[in-house]
């Protein structure tokens, strides 16, 4: 039997990739896999509910300026080397396939050290520092777009030949999904799956006005929930903090509202119309550029979080809601970005790794 590990966690754009990897290799009798993440971070329960193998390590982050969380964060990466040291001698891996993010640095450590055959994933337009770290050594680096736009990072930094478009694996959830049928027009907003405090700030100032049309949904994180549960209840407005049953609020959706992660694989691969707002402190300004991609397709509208006013962007969702032709457009653009079978390539590419 072959054995895989599979890293990476933290957010939703990392963790659910690896769900649909490991779920489509489940009915494969020659292939055990396991998941390697954080010990503290979503993908432990994630896991324990899908019943999907997973152990957790410590993990830190490593910050560009001051902050004692560093010195404490420095242990962290020291104990969870320590961990996936043993643990790489004792599942022995015959692959690696990492998501990359602070999470994923222990094993990827030492899979070049044990020389174990390794595959990364990036789902972002700009590579990650760990990825690119990563990329020194993988035998292939998937990318979740076409790879003209890693064009400037493999001159300097990536080895071009190693790169293969694959897209973003999605959970099988979104393959199942049947037609939403919706009594009212309905906006899904969501900050990605740790919020979004300003985001969150501006629909608070508008939703008195949407709800008057629209049914709306809004994924406001963890932190927030408990404050904006409060401050505003209306039948057409749900607040939720943290859903696994996003594929089918987004299918149901005229219109989302996000960040641009990982998510607008999920969008692009149901066709929907969408309003693009970066994450200004997203590493490297990758989300930025992520959707200025799908802008200049006019796969979204992709406005920027500095000087957005409430006034703005309630303006620009009406015009949106109201327009249906515009909004079938974009849709219609974004579902060029799909790659279908995202899942069958990446896991064609394990067995041609793993020799099975």
């Amino acid at each position: 039997m072959k054995k895989v590990i599979f890293t990476g966690g933290g957010t939703a754009g990392h963790i659910y990739p690896i769900i649909a990897l490991i779920e489509a290799l489940r009915s494969n009798a020659r292939v055990a896999s396991l998941y390697v993440g954080s010990r503290n971070g979503p993908e432990k329960d994630i896991s324990i509910k899908r019943e999907i193998k997973f152990k957790g390590i410590f993990t830190g982050k490593r910050r560009n300026y001051f902050s004692f969380s560093n010195l404490i964060d420095m242990f962290k990466i020291f104990f969870g080397l320590i961990q996936a040291y043993f643990l790489l001698k004792s599942f022995k891996p015959d692959l690696i396939f990492s998501k990359g993010g602070y999470v994923a640095f222990p094993i990827i450590f030492w899979a070049k050290r044990f020389n174990i055959p390794l595959i990364v994933h990036e789902s972002d337009s700009i590579m990650g520092s760990i990825n690119i770290y990563a990329s020194r050594f993988a035998r292939k680096i998937c990318v979740g777009f076409p790879i003209e736009y890693y064009k400037e990072q493999t001159i300097q930094k990536i080895p071009f030949n190693k790169l293969v478009y694959t897209g973003i694996p999605l959970r099988k959830e979104f393959h199942n999904l049947a037609t939403a049928k919706n009594e009212k027009p309905t906006i899904l907003i969501t900050g990605g799956s740790q919020g979004a405090a300003k985001l969150n700030s501006l629909i608070l100032e508008i939703v008195p006005e949407l709800v008057k049309k629209y049914e709306i949904y809004h994924l406001v994180g963890k932190n927030d929930f408990e404050e904006i549960k409060e401050k505003f209840q209306n039948e057409n407005y749900k607040v939720i903090d943290f859903s696994e049953n996003m594929p089918e609020l987004m299918n149901k959706s005229d219109l989302i509202i996000s960040r641009a992660g990982s998510t607008i694989a999920e969008i692009s691969f149901l066709g929907k119309a969408s309003i693009l707002i970066p994450l200004p402190t997203a590493h490297m300004d990758h989300q930025t550029k992520n959707a200025q991609i799908y802008a200049d397709k006019n796969a979204a509208v992709m406005l920027t979080e500095k000087g957005l006013t409430a006034s703005s962007l309630l303006s620009i969702i009406n015009h949106l809601m109201e327009d249906n032709g515009f909004r079938e457009l974009i849709g219609h653009h974004a579902k060029e970005f799909a790659v279908e079978d995202s899942t069958s390539e990446i896991i064609d590419l394990l067995f041609e790794n793993l020799e099975v």
